[in-house]
């Protein structure tokens, strides 16, 4: 990826860079299409784009995000448990960033 690369997460919808997020795709089971974490960023295929936090995986979720990204019904229900190691360490920083967004005035050129 380009050093300017940026990606969006389907439950914040906030734009970020790749190393901030993880990438998500999906894997045909017996039981149906499911969402795995691609950890490693190279399963070939459609990917989605989550910050590794328990709030966005879970309005991704709820939003149905997951569906319109695979344009397809999957299920989502071990995508936490997949990405519980990541959680801790990512819900921290990414708060952070989030805070610092909301916090800086609108530039008066809107």
């Amino acid at each position: 990826m380009s050093v300017n690369s940026l990606r969006t997460c389907v439950g914040c919808r906030e734009v970020s860079p790749p190393d901030q997020l993880v990438r998500v795709t999906m894997e045909d089971t017996p039981q149906g299409p499911r969402v795995v974490a691609d950890l490693h960023r190279r399963a070939g295929g459609r990917g989605a784009w989550v910050h590794a936090t328990r709030q966005c995986v879970a309005t991704a979720v709820r939003k149905r995000a997951f569906h319109r990204s695979f344009r397809t019904a999957v299920t989502t229900d071990d995508l936490e448990q997949q990405l519980r190691v990541l959680l801790p360490v990512q819900e921290d920083e990414h708060q952070e960033s989030e805070s610092e967004a909301h916090g800086k005035p609108m530039s008066a050129g809107r």
